[in-house]
């Protein structure tokens, strides 16, 4: 059976950690849905610089990463080499240095020539052979010059840094970039630059995904790069969601500078006006953002839904008398390492208990992410309920300054954990020993992925009452109970307290939901539908 070829297309910058990422995690589950199909091989085309995070993602989906093909452009752009140059020089500033007590690396190096000259010299009165004399003067007449060259180079830089520390020109200079960093001016100056450099490397992304022609169609997970555009090949892009749109406001003010938003929603814009066929995961994006916003014929969107993100194999332990104690063991391990990453509380570790009863939200810093709505009805609720549960959340709190302010002013630092970094099977025990999963974000791409998550484990949910969920959670029973108005912190405070009062009966139905409806839906599905809309995309191509 002939093989078909498809390619993916990333460009996303150095920067950025995939594995935290929701677009990664998706990522990664259709990667893994894809080895299931014998007759079809997809190829990734990327920077240089994301072959660390690529395998870094394989490695915690335990995915093989012999089994992708990764293209990169063949040489990284003058930018990008600057770039890594002062990457690499930043963290090699950020090591403790050490030294050599009374050598300096000048002494060094002269230590060094007159061990090796004296050497030379014994070797050559030892010598019996009248050839090796001359070959030696010989040697010297080349090295000679060359050594009094870098000697001389030497001195000057050790001249260099002596007059610039007594001159203090790094102190000046640093009290100089504060200067212009008041009003923006190095952050957006840096931003632009980076930004630069991502374009020029996107571009050449493309350039080298021309080359393999044998690829039927391509596909980018994301609407950031209209560089894609530049493929020959039939396109599909998909779009997640466009949320700038949405809280453009929030977005811009929770960025150091105001124009940054704008600039990436020009390259959604950008993206999507330049493109060919694109998928969503949800019927809502499709109308009210690719529809209605960009004028999109509909004829033109595939709407193919997540599938189900189960987590208990990641924590399931069979072979014992009660497997369901030796999974919670497990997890309160796992759990414990999950703490120790905590980023806001250094005694986070001491609650590590399965008798500690905590609410879990597993999302980014993000303004759609709704996470002040849901500290103001933690609060609420400790101050007017005495609520006895923590709240865990993953990401960095320090992102937002109205979550850091919050945070510092009502004292919640014993009470609110977050947490970084989460492996896989430290994201599955989080859910796996929560009393209750909370989700208050007013805006994604498809229903989250909290609610198959947490119940795939046998925690509960609540969430906000948005599109995307009412497309999945079609009981009314269940969507009576699960969903809270995500901009009164009061409802959701009742919400949240009112599944407390019953996690059993929540839980129950909830689970009866996610078993009937839910958890038959495999990534083997979902990547099966992606496939026939990128032979559709090739097929209308071919038509032309």
């Amino acid at each position: 059976m002939p093989v078909k070829t498809y390619g993916i297309y990333l460009a996303y910058g150095p920067r950025v950690d995939l594995r935290s990422e929701g677009l990664g995690r998706h990522l990664a589950e259709f990667l893994a849905a894809s080895t299931d199909f014998t007759d079809v091989k997809f190829v990734i085309a990327a920077p240089k610089w994301m072959r660390a995070p690529l395998h870094d993602l394989f490695e915690s989906f335990d995915l093989d990463p012999e089994a992708f093909e990764i293209i990169s452009p063949p040489r990284s752009s003058l930018i990008g080499i600057f770039y890594k140059a002062a990457i690499s020089l930043t963290e090699r500033r950020k090591k403790p240095r050490t030294r050599i007590a009374g050598k300096g690396r000048l002494k060094r190096l002269v230590t060094n020539i007159k061990a090796s000259t004296k050497s030379l010299v014994i070797k050559l009165a030892k010598s019996r052979n009248p050839l090796a004399f001359v070959l030696t003067l010989a040697s010297l007449a080349v090295a000679i010059p060359i050594a009094v060259f870098l000697g001389g180079a030497l001195i000057a830089v050790g001249f260099s840094v002596r007059l610039f520390r007594r001159l203090r020109l790094g102190a000046r200079l640093g009290a100089a970039k504060k200067r212009l960093n008041r009003d923006g001016y190095v952050a957006r100056a840096t931003h632009t630059l980076y930004r630069l450099m991502c374009d020029i490397e996107a571009e050449s992304v493309s350039q080298a995904a021309n080359k393999y022609r044998h690829v039927k169609a391509w596909y980018a997970p994301a609407a950031f790069w209209p560089e894609f555009n530049q493929i020959k090949a039939p396109r599909l892009m998909c779009v997640p969601d466009a949320v700038p749109i949405h809280f453009s406001v929030a977005f811009a003010t929770e960025e150091p500078s105001p124009d940054r938003r704008l600039q990436d929603f020009r390259r959604i814009q950008d993206a999507i006006e330049g493109g060919d066929k694109f998928v969503t995961y949800s019927q809502d994006v499709k109308e009210r953002t690719l529809v209605h916003h960009f004028h999109v014929d509909p004829s033109r969107v595939t709407v193919v839904r997540h599938g189900a993100n189960r987590l208990e194999h990641l924590i399931k332990v069979s072979g014992f008398v009660d497997n369901e104690e030796a999974t919670d063991i497990l997890s309160a391990m796992h759990l414990w390492t999950a703490l120790a990453k905590a980023v806001n509380n250094t005694k986070a570790v001491w609650y590590t208990s399965r008798d500690t009863g905590f609410l879990f939200y597993a999302s980014q810093i993000r303004p759609n992410k709704n996470v002040m709505t849901l500290l103001k009805a933690y609060h609420f609720l400790r101050r007017t309920k005495n609520l006895p549960y923590k709240l865990l959340m993953t990401g960095e709190w320090r992102e937002s300054a109205d979550v850091k302010s919050f945070m510092d002013e009502m004292n919640l630092h014993e009470d609110v954990l977050f947490v970084r970094g989460l492996s896989e099977k430290e994201l599955a025990a989080c859910y796996r020993l929560a009393t209750l999963a909370v989700n208050p974000s007013l805006a994604e791409g498809g229903m989250p992925f909290t609610f198959t998550e947490s119940l795939s484990v046998g925690t509960p949910v609540v969430m906000a009452d948005i599109a995307v969920s009412r497309e999945i959670i079609d009981d009314a029973a269940v969507a009576d109970r699960t969903f809270f108005d995500g901009f009164d912190y009061k409802d959701v405070a009742r919400v949240i307290r009112e599944a407390l009062d019953d996690v059993d009966g929540l839980r129950a139905l909830q689970r009866e939901f996610y078993d009937s409806k839910l958890s038959s839906r495999s990534w083997r599905q979902v990547v099966g539908e992606y496939i026939d809309a990128l032979e559709s995309c090739a097929s209308s191509a071919g038509a032309k």
